[in-house]
């Protein structure tokens, strides 16, 4: 491969990788194909020295390698998206802050975010999404998004990225043109959103415009189909329609455009990696993401300078690309802050305010207040399950974890086996688990023997479905130990 086409072509690229240190796959990757770009996943972190020492050992590999710094990116959204919540500690999800009503909420947990990444040399941050959850069907968005109206999922968007724009680390408004109105997830298939144009910029463009026109430095890209938009039918990621005509040319934005993961089913089923992230870069994205794979990385660059001598990539597209590139790397900050900035009592303890303000008390019997809790309190429901393939949150188990904080009673699954005329109150926590249906049951079960019996959705408020009018419903958003510590903590101010 020519040098020069290499060390451009490499520009165009974010390749990520297994394991706490560089593995030496990875090395001679930088090495040889002048790979410019880099992602980290829980998978990279261990604690915040290992992460600190691997994110300046990678400047330093492709500063040397390339003559640029690199993006380093992860995907910090808050909630159960998150690369750093087992180390730095768990922050509200999205879904949660934007229940606060409170646009300075979003800003000041995007803020410690920032600092979060910031100290340890991260510079650009996969977030916010900025998607409507207009569809409660949508499994792979949920609880990602900030809520389920155009304007809400603009306005909280934005503060959040003020806030990570504020600590000097890069924000990435996500899925663009939005992935929020689908019921299938575009790691696992290809969506559609059939609607007509004017009601894309009503609903799914919206935050996006606005995001656009207040400065955000970045946005990724959806994997797809929008057939008002293009109608050919490609996936948006892949779309010169979409990803340069209204991106580029219509809406004007200037900023840096990543794709979504290449390796995600959407695309690389149709089309195989190399052929869609030579697409992707062709329709008008800076850098594709290769999330996992050195060897999936290095059999693109050889398809990709493959494609330019063919001229089905064009050079001078790929030079103009680089061109942006260049103009925001040199914007990058260096890392700032220590493990205190990482994670501090005061950000623990916003956190945790932020999370209690997020609780909702959607539906009480005849008004009645809520059972108390205590040593003969029955907690039942599934252990922790990720909503989505974008989900990483650490094992839990809820029902358990809260019978430990208060000597209640642990009742597993469906609590069969606990002596039910022995407890004065029921606690069951439903979340996107396949034993919903059965923890929905038992609480039905519990509520006609004239238990008081709440639920608690750790998710959206569709794990409420299905439960009647005698139990009381709760949101609490999320499944981990911050939404059960925000429980404890705002229990009795529910009313």
């Amino acid at each position: 491969m020519d040098e020069e086409k290499t060390r451009l072509l490499g520009q165009c690229l974010a390749v990520g990788f297994d394991g706490f240190h560089i593995p030496e796959e990875y090395r001679a990757l930088v090495r040889r194909y002048k790979i410019g770009n880099v992602l980290l996943f829980r998978r990279n972190v261990e604690s915040f020295a290992q992460l600190k020492a691997l994110c300046a050992e990678l400047n330093a590999l492709i500063l040397q390698e390339t003559g640029c710094p690199p993006f380093i990116l992860a995907g910090e959204e808050g909630g159960s998206v998150s690369r750093l919540g087992h180390i730095a500690g768990a922050t509200p999800c999205p879904m949660a802050i934007g229940a606060t009503g409170e646009k300075e909420n979003a800003y000041l947990i995007g803020r410690w975010i920032g600092q979060s990444l910031r100290a340890v040399g991260i510079n650009v941050d996969t977030a916010p999404v900025l998607d409507c959850f207009s569809n409660p069907d949508n499994t792979v968005i949920g609880t990602r998004s900030f809520g389920e109206t155009p304007q809400k999922a603009a306005d909280f968007g934005l503060a959040f990225m003020k806030g990570l724009q504020s600590a000097g680390v890069m924000a990435c408004g996500k899925h663009f043109p939005g992935h929020g109105d689908t019921a299938v997830d575009s790691h696992l298939a290809l969506p559609l959103i059939d609607k007509p144009e004017e009601a894309l910029w009503q609903t799914e463009l919206f935050p996006f415009v606005q995001a656009a026109e207040n400065g955000i430095e970045s946005f990724m890209t959806a994997h797809v189909v929008v057939p008002a938009l293009d109608p050919s039918r490609l996936p948006a990621t892949l779309s010169g329609p979409i990803m340069t005509g209204l991106l580029r040319q219509k809406m004007g934005y200037q900023g840096i455009l990543f794709s979504d993961g290449m390796e995600m089913k959407a695309v690389m089923d149709l089309y195989g990696i190399e052929e869609a992230t030579c697409r992707a870069l062709a329709a008008g994205c800076d850098i594709a993401l290769i999330c996992h794979s050195a060897s999936q990385a290095k059999s693109t660059m050889e398809y990709l300078d493959r494609a330019v001598s063919e001229g089905r990539l064009s050079m001078r597209d790929v030079r103009d690309r680089c061109r942006r590139i260049a103009l925001w790397k040199q914007k990058l900050l260096p890392p700032q802050g220590t493990q205190a900035d990482f994670s501090s009592p005061q950000r623990q303890r916003d956190c945790l305010r932020v999370m209690v303000q997020s609780l909702r008390l959607l539906h009480a019997p005849k008004g009645k207040p809520l059972p108390p809790l205590g040593k003969r309190t029955l907690f039942l429901g599934p252990p922790a399950r990720p909503a989505s393939i974008a989900s990483d949150g650490a094992p839990l188990n809820g029902p358990h974890w809260l019978a430990q904080a208060l000597g209640g009673v642990d009742g597993g699954l469906t609590g069969e086996g606990s002596a039910w005329d022995e407890i004065d109150s029921a606690v069951g926590l439903l979340s996107p688990h396949p034993g919903l249906p059965a923890v929905q049951q038992a609480l039905e079960c519990l509520a006609q023997r004239g238990v008081p019996t709440a639920a608690v959705s750790l998710y959206t408020v569709k794990c409420l479905d299905n439960l009647p009018e005698s139990v009381w419903k709760i949101c609490a958003w999320q499944y981990d130990t911050l939404a059960l510590q925000a429980l404890l903590s705002g229990w009795n101010k529910l009313q």
